[in-house]
């Protein structure tokens, strides 16, 4: 079978193992051969043995960190600059500002997210390759000129040529008739025959060679412009003039056509400034303004703001709708915000001076510099959230999307471009943990509330692999027998300083980053492993319920991991209740009963979660076919002295029965609420009343107690 080619090599330079194997995974997906490298050492051996065509750099290694690696090879380097990205962590701003200071070409944060890294790798790869072949073809065009005769003039004090001879490369500018005893004003446009004028007499005083670069306007009518339309600019020719005194009153000229070669300064330039997506200026372009903008204000004594953008849910567009409608997306969004934050488009002076830049996926960041009022700032920001709101159509689709905006300033946030971008950053972040599509202003609270997020989801990443976590399970009581039936497992932390940590605080966040998928597929295999060993132990067999997140549901893993706890465990299919909320299965309805089919036709136990907090269909929840529902606490907690909560209570259960489903009531708390529940035929119960969240051994003395009541 035939194999893609292979488009470069790359060293990827990694004391981690597991993500060495991941990188190259990657690179091969995309087409890249790869070597790699466990210390930074190995890795500068590699890039002097082999001449990699791109190195993926880890900041932290053993012996010799990746900053080090890189300011070494940076130092190696004759004439070619290998593109290097660096992998940082930690504090990523501090990380990215060492890393380019390095030398490094561009950088990526972790956690990775792997496809995008491909992308950007041979991004990467593309650019430096231009730019090579753009020195290539300068050098040979630079040869090329060298060969050619160029256009000589002589001329006295006074700016009249004596002699004149035109090289073709001038030729369709002016002839050589036409100078000849001519005044230099007479021949070239009053601001540059003044301009060479003053050379001449400065080399005829210093006896120096002096140069001068001008440019012409080709000759030719000007373009048409239609109306409504912005004029194109005239053409124009570049040419560079060298003046050496050849005697008291006369100077030889000696003049040259680069126009070639600023076009080739230009488009390195646009390739080391501009985003190659959307041609707006990327992240170096926008690093290099905010310094100019701070060393300007600074003498100026002026204010100016820092807005940072990011769309919300990007990640679910590019999912759905594949990347390249993700790739039109940013592209439209980049043009909308060049019209929103345009001098005619703008309500006071001051918002008319913008400098618009896109950092990298779907962040973009505006720099308003002489800021009067902090209002002027959040009237932008305001302006550009609600121009994201208007509905982008793009192939066909119509896409909403919103935006979350932070705000810093200078010099009441910050004095320095590091802290100004993370201000905005943080801020930005506020603005999406507050409901999203909104702006914030940054506040120095916001760093105390980010650096303990961002500290806790250092330690849940490492709670899984220092078995921080552990489960505790609460029985579910048959109404009508008063036996256990099953236990439900809820996942806890207890963090090395902090203690237990609720599960309020920390789910949101595994839910947030990801982490709820390999957290969840360890409590499906823990507690599957703990309900057979409860029948190991000559216990009668009870089902356990585990939770299932969104994440989870819409894995595509999901069926595998469950056939492989069971498999792995021994524990049968009908003895795993999996537990999923309505707003879980409602996500996506048509995807949902293709995933119940699966699940039920091994023929595991499922239930609907915390019902009646949802927006469940009755005609879909009838074609769901799920074995039971558990009504939600809030329903409950108030009985029995809510009549409402009473009448829905009863609603739920009759209907539950009716599609000949059991039901499970949960957070019962009294023997009030146990009572009233019995009287309108809940089948369940679960909740403190009844038993407490407990560690195995306790429910193992409860399973035991069961049974030495049951053989008397």
């Amino acid at each position: 079978m035939a194999t893609s080619p292979k488009r470069g090599l790359v060293l990827v330079a990694d004391d981690d193992p597991t993500m060495r194997l991941l990188m190259l995974e990657m690179l091969a997906q995309v087409g890249l051969d790869a070597i790699e490298a466990e210390d930074g050492l190995k890795a500068l051996a590699c890039y002097q043995s082999v001449a990699p065509d791109l190195v993926l750099l880890d900041v932290d290694m053993p012996g010799m960190d990746g900053f080090s690696v890189c300011r070494e090879i940076r130092r190696l380097e004759t004439q070619a600059s290998v593109p290097i990205i660096m992998v940082t962590g930690g504090d990523e701003l501090e990380s990215v500002t060492r890393a380019y200071e390095a030398g490094a070409t561009d950088f990526v944060s972790k956690p990775i997210n792997w496809p995008i890294l491909g992308h950007r790798v041979l991004y990467v790869l593309r650019a430096s390759d231009a730019i090579s072949r753009l020195r290539i073809a300068d050098a040979q065009h630079r040869a090329v000129l060298a060969a050619i005769p160029d256009t000589f003039f002589r001329m006295n004090k006074d700016g009249y040529y004596l002699d004149y001879e035109q090289g073709h490369e001038a030729s369709s500018v002016f002839s050589s008739e036409r100078c000849v005893g001519q005044h230099l004003s007479q021949v070239l446009p009053a601001d540059i025959a003044e301009h060479m004028l003053q050379q001449v007499q400065t080399v005829l005083d210093t006896q120096h060679i002096h140069s001068l670069d001008y440019e012409l306007p080709l000759p030719g009518p000007a373009p048409r412009v239609r109306q409504g339309e912005h004029p194109a600019p005239q053409p124009v020719r570049h040419f560079e003039a060298r003046l050496v005194a050849t005697g008291p009153d006369e100077v030889l000229g000696l003049v040259r056509d680069i126009s070639e070669r600023k076009r080739s300064e230009e488009q390195i330039r646009r390739l080391a400034y501009c985003d190659s997506l959307t041609g707006i200026p990327n992240r170096q372009a926008f690093l290099e303004t905010l310094e100019a903008e701070l060393a300007r204000s600074r003498k100026a004594n002026k204010k100016f703001a820092v807005l940072f953008m990011d769309l919300d849910a990007f990640k679910r567009i590019n999912d759905t709708l594949g990347h390249d409608v993700g790739d039109h997306l940013l592209k439209a969004v980049s043009e909308r915000l060049r019209e929103t934050t345009r001098p005619g488009d703008l309500i006071s002076r001051t918002e008319a001076a913008t400098n618009l830049a896109r950092l990298g996926g779907d962040e973009f960041t505006i720099l308003i510099p002489d800021l009067e009022r902090v209002e002027d700032a959040l009237n932008v920001a305001h302006r550009v959230k609600e121009a994201m709101r208007r509905p982008f159509l793009l192939d066909a689709h119509e896409i909403f999307v919103t935006a979350s905006i932070g705000i810093s300033l200078y010099p009441e946030d910050g004095e320095d471009c590091n802290s100004l971008l993370k201000y905005a950053d943080t801020a930005m972040y506020h603005a999406k943990n507050c409901g999203k599509n909104n702006a914030k202003l940054y506040s120095s609270s916001l760093t105390m509330q980010i650096m303990s997020h961002v500290k806790l989801e250092v330690g849940l990443r490492k709670a899984l692999q220092n078995d921080e976590l552990y489960l505790l399970y609460q029985p579910q009581i048959d109404v009508a027998s008063a036996q256990i039936t099953g236990f439900e497992a809820l996942v806890r932390w207890r963090h090395p300083e902090r203690g237990v940590i609720s599960p309020t605080e920390f789910i949101p966040l595994a839910e947030e980053t990801g982490l709820i998928v390999p957290i969840g597929e360890w409590v499906l295999r823990t507690a599957c492993q703990q309900a057979m060993a409860w029948q190991t132990q000559g216990k009668p067999p009870v089902r356990v319920a585990v939770n299932l997140s969104a994440k989870q549901f819409k894995d595509e893993n999901l069926m595998q991991i469950v056939l492989s706890a069971l498999h792995d465990t021994g524990l049968p299919a009908e003895l795993l209740e999996l537990e999923l909320t309505e707003g879980t299965l409602m996500d996506d309805a048509r995807a949902t009963m293709a995933t119940l089919e699966q699940l039920r036709g091994i023929g595991v136990y499922l239930s609907i979660d915390d019902f009646g907090t949802g927006y469940s269909s009755m005609n879909y929840l009838k074609r769901f076919d799920v074995r039971a529902l558990k009504i939600d606490k809030s329903f409950i907690s108030g009985l029995p002295l809510d009549s409402e909560n009473a009448a829905i209570t009863r609603a739920i259960i009759a209907m539950a029965h009716g599609l000949k489903m059991a039901v499970v009531a949960e957070g019962v708390e009294t023997d009030a609420q146990l009572v009233l529940l019995e009287q309108y035929g809940c089948d369940m119960v679960q909740g403190y009343y009844l038993g407490h969240p407990s560690p195995p051994d306790t429910i193992h003395r409860m399973l035991a107690s069961q049974t030495a009541l049951a053989m008397t």
